[in-house]
């Protein structure tokens, strides 16, 4: 026992020092209370502890991890799952039973001595089981095997549905499918509502996860509903068997399924004709409940990589593809030529000497690029079939496989078939449409974020400008944007349709947009959206998104919005951009600063569009503001036309020279002069 004087003991308990006081003096106020010795207490205050709970690499569906945890005081860890569906703990073992992301706490709820220790999490990536990955078909698609020129185009890939009236676009999609539907849509009443749903995971692969009273609703409206599906995206819970999921899921070039954080989804493989089936039961699904049209989400998804590395898309069905399309595209190479000029060699079995239908479908390319080091950088410049593989754009005469095969075998057959589903079942088109720029498709529907190639040339486009106090920056014209959006779905679909956009989220454009002030983020939409129409370009006002953004009724911008409506949709105003054609003329201003496009319609009249940027924290209205612009005939009257102005009004204008020449009273935001 330790020593003790008169007063206080020490006792040792393990590691904790208890000091108790035995002894109290016995004429100590207050020590004992009536001069008789003192009755004790002890009281003690558990220790902490912490837990040490080492990382978990990356392991493979079917395998077991045993658990290892140890806590500071020596009492024994606990494990939990909160990811059952993928792990499961019984004791110190995880059972690995699906594909996906597992993460595991270790815990040590304490004694009487020590207190509870702070819960350590863990997480890792459990890859599928796989040998192979997405099952090839057993021939060349139909509509396949050959370079762009060579690959047969279905003529009912293209739909018939008119598009005349579509003036106001609405973007609302909604988080529950089976939710009562947007009130916000039944209020603006748009003419659109281009991306109303989407499938993603489970929800929606069932006629039951549907309201179909809300497009029912939106029809007796007058609004064309336009439902909707992720096209790459895939959990492995679809399936009710893992060998479903692992037949249809893209890999990288390890063979390796890709999980995309930090919401943990996979990528389904575009190549594979049973994925495009499940995506396109999805949306007869829709079909059946009444929908309009069907949007597909990224659908060149399955090449991304998980960090936009192109690495990945190498399953057994791309591979066997692109065998097909290097024998098509290069039918008379010899052996040596091919190793000469590829370098590939016998041990990778590409073999063009065999049936159309069977060339090239033996092809070994992830083989191919283990053997020269290139498994985790497939797109690696001394790759000579890197060229040929292409990373992913817009563009389906490109002469990569990815592009000529994604657009022109994969996406054709998606759309071939759904169109024949409705004719063949319902008597009736249906609308079809992507994120992004696509052939075959009735609209076009690009989001708007950062790192696009949307701006002129094909390059990066800030969508939503700022200054570098945070407002908007109204002196920056996103009208040469959308003008090559226009030409580029001119080029890549090869026929007229009608181009619309709306802000993609969760994206730095709706960050920044939802950053501004709510004065300014009105005159956002008075700004951009008539630019947009002003070169023939849809421009979806926003009103609801699925990540829990601010609706517009909680921004205060309804009013705006179903004033605006109502402008662009006034027959007459309507009709300034229906089949529009943009004119080479210039637009003379008087003023700095000024947007201005020159569009032609069909009834022979010209129209100037002109949108202020004199701009800062609010329009700069700028009064009397002299315009020319050319015009083949003196007209008979010149009308202006604004959302400003109380209606629409005839102002005087001079014609000499070829050119019509007029006095705006006043700019604030848009103004349109129609001549005729």
């Amino acid at each position: 026992m330790p020593p003790r004087d008169s007063a206080t003991q020490i006792y040792r308990f393990g590691r904790q020092e208890i000091l108790a006081t035995l002894l109290c003096p016995l004429m100590i106020a207050g020590c004992g209370g009536s001069g008789s010795p003192s009755q004790m207490t002890i009281s003690q205050t558990p220790m902490s502890q912490t837990i040490a709970f080492g990382a978990i690499a990356a392991q493979t569906a079917g395998a077991s991890v045993v658990l290892t945890a140890t806590s500071s005081s020596g009492l024994p860890v606990t494990f939990a799952s909160t990811t059952p569906v993928v792990c499961a703990i019984s004791g110190s073992m995880a059972s690995l039973n699906a594909a996906g992301s597992c993460t595991l706490q270790a815990s040590q709820a304490g004694n009487s001595s020590y207190a509870a220790a702070t819960t350590v999490s863990q997480s890792f990536i459990v890859n599928a089981g796989l040998t192979a990955c997405a099952t090839p078909s057993p021939a060349n698609p139909a509509a396949g095997s050959g370079t762009y020129r060579q690959i047969a185009i279905n003529p009912n890939v293209y739909g018939t549905g008119s598009t005349s009236g579509w003036t106001v676009f609405g973007f609302s999609q909604e988080g529950a499918l089976n939710g009562p539907g947007d009130p916000q849509v039944l209020e603006m009443l748009p003419n659109v509502v281009p991306r109303a749903w989407a499938r993603w995971d489970t929800d929606g692969t069932h006629a039951s996860d549907y309201n179909f009273g809300y497009p029912a609703q939106a029809k007796t409206a007058g609004i064309v509903f336009i439902g909707g599906t992720t096209a790459t995206v895939l959990f492995p819970d679809e399936f009710p068997v893992a060998a479903q999921f692992e037949s249809q899921v893209s890999c990288n070039a390890q063979g390796q399924p890709v999980i995309h954080s930090p919401l943990n989804f996979y990528r389904g493989s575009m190549a594979s004709a049973a994925y495009r089936q499940y995506i396109v039961a999805i949306a007869e699904l829709q079909i059946d409940g009444g929908v309009d049209g069907v949007f597909f989400d990224e659908v060149s998804g399955s090449y991304q990589g998980a960090t936009y590395d192109n690495n990945e898309g190498f399953d057994d069905a791309d591979v066997a593809d692109f065998g097909g399309f290097l024998c098509a595209k290069y039918p008379s190479l010899s052996a040596a030529q091919w190793q000469s000029q590829f370098g590939i060699t016998a041990a990778d079995n590409l073999n063009c000497s065999t049936t159309a239908a069977l060339a090239g479908r033996t092809f070994n390319y992830r083989g191919y690029l283990a053997r020269n080091g290139w498994q985790t950088a497939p797109l690696i410049s001394s790759n000579p079939l890197a060229a040929e593989w292409g990373a992913m754009g817009d563009d389906p005469q490109n002469g990569t496989f990815t592009n000529t095969y994604l657009y022109l075998v994969y996406w054709q057959d998606i759309v071939v078939t759904l169109r024949n589903y409705a004719r063949q079942k319902y008597g009736r088109e249906i609308y079809i449409t992507a994120n992004g720029i696509y052939p075959f498709v009735d609209l076009q529907a690009a989001g708007l974020f950062d790192y696009n190639y949307f701006g002129p040339g094909g390059s990066d486009q800030d969508f939503c400008p700022l200054t570098g106090s945070g407002d908007l920056d109204g002196t920056q014209s996103l009208m040469p944007a959308f003008l090559y959006m226009q030409q580029q779905s001119a080029y890549v679909a090869g026929r007229s349709v009608l181009v619309s956009v709306f802000i993609d989220w969760p994206s730095g454009p709706m960050s920044r947009y939802l950053s501004l002030p709510s004065s300014e983020q009105q005159d956002y939409w008075r700004m951009y959206v008539p630019e947009a129409y002003a070169v023939g370009v849809h421009f979806a006002m926003h009103l609801l998104d699925t990540v829990g953004d601010p609706t517009a009724t909680q921004l205060g911008l309804m009013p705006y919005f179903d004033k605006a409506a109502a402008f662009y949709k006034l027959p007459a105003h309507a009709a300034l951009y229906e089949n529009a054609q943009n004119l080479t003329g210039v637009v003379n201003v008087s003023v700095a600063n000024v947007a201005t496009n020159l569009t032609g319609l069909s009834d022979r009249r010209t129209v100037a569009h002109l949108i202020n940027h004199n701009y800062s924290k609010g329009f700069q209205a700028q009064s009397a503001v002299v315009v020319s612009f050319p015009v083949a005939n003196a007209p008979t009257t010149v009308t202006l036309v604004s959302p400003d102005a109380s209606g629409d009004t005839s102002i005087p204008f001079t014609y000499a020279n070829g050119q019509v020449q007029v006095t705006v009273p006043q700019l604030v935001s848009y103004v349109a002069l129609v001549t005729k």
